[in-house]
């Protein structure tokens, strides 16, 4: 099931976006955002939340800020069921996310599901490009 987040739920948001970035947690990260930012969580019996979407709205564009899903449940749905669920329930006419070079997993994944590379930022991941991505709705 897929729902809107809720306070509750911030420590295991916060434990799955620590296995995206490693200053998740330091910077109390989805509190300060979630004022910007919509974010659905994907529970698994009303209580385990196995992943999460974060996703900022601007006029005809809706930029993914986030995906992620627990190592453990991995390969098993989850990220394409967030995903498709910001496809089904935007009105922008684009999506858009950027996405380290470095990271086959989700480039693979974004590629898979019809984002193309439109841009890149050289060096704006320690050294490694981001990959500017969109995908028409």
């Amino acid at each position: 099931m897929i729902r809107e987040m809720n306070q509750n739920d911030l420590a295991s948001i916060n434990e799955i976006g620590s296995l995206i970035k490693e200053n998740f947690v330091k910077v109390n990260y989805i509190e300060d955002r979630l004022k910007k930012e919509y974010v659905k969580v994907y529970v698994y019996d009303d209580s385990l939340i196995k992943g999460f979407v974060e996703v900022e709205n601007h006029f005809e564009i809706t930029d993914i800020i986030n995906i992620a899903v627990l190592d453990r449940f991995q390969h098993n749905g989850i990220g394409l069921k967030l995903l498709d669920y910001v496809i089904k329930n935007t009105d922008a006419t684009k999506i858009m996310l950027e996405v380290n070079e470095n990271n086959k997993k989700a480039l693979n994944f974004y590629k898979k599901n019809k984002f193309i590379e439109i841009n890149r930022r050289k060096n704006y991941y320690d050294g490694a490009d981001a990959i500017i991505m969109e995908r028409s709705k």
